[in-house]
């Protein structure tokens, strides 16, 4: 079983995809109180997360630049965690497009759009 350290500031977004991940049996997900960097990055740390899923936009918490220090953050301590990135891409398409380009560069091992199935997300995950 997975665990997936979710580090989505929108509760409904978190509480959706941590319900999806529950029901599907196939990961274990711990969501993080904060979503600022220094305590998803710990919260990594502490749980041992496999996968660390985190949110984009463009909240100075939460945005590109932000998610990428918290990535390198993460790669430090736990190199072995796979990274994902998810952002709404109809409200935010220049947040879609610095995501993909962060996946084309190997900055993250993959990202979602928020309009994606829950059994395509699981899907995914469990690939990584």
């Amino acid at each position: 079983m997975k665990k997936v350290v979710v580090g989505i500031q929108n509760s409904l977004l978190a509480e959706a995809i941590i319900r999806i991940l529950h029901d599907s049996g196939e990961f274990w997900s711990v969501r993080c109180s904060d979503s600022r960097g220094n305590d998803v990055v710990k919260e990594c740390q502490a749980f041992l997360g496999d996968v660390l899923l985190m949110d984009v936009s463009y909240a100075k918490e939460t945005n590109m630049n932000a998610r990428l220090q918290v990535c390198e953050q993460v790669r430090k301590i736990r190199p072995e965690c796979k990274i994902a990135l998810i952002c709404d891409e109809n409200s935010f398409p220049e947040i879609a497009q610095e995501v993909t380009f962060a996946k084309k560069r190997g900055m993250i091992d993959a990202f979602f759009y928020s309009s994606v199935s829950g059994t395509y997300l699981t899907a995914i995950l469990d690939t990584l």
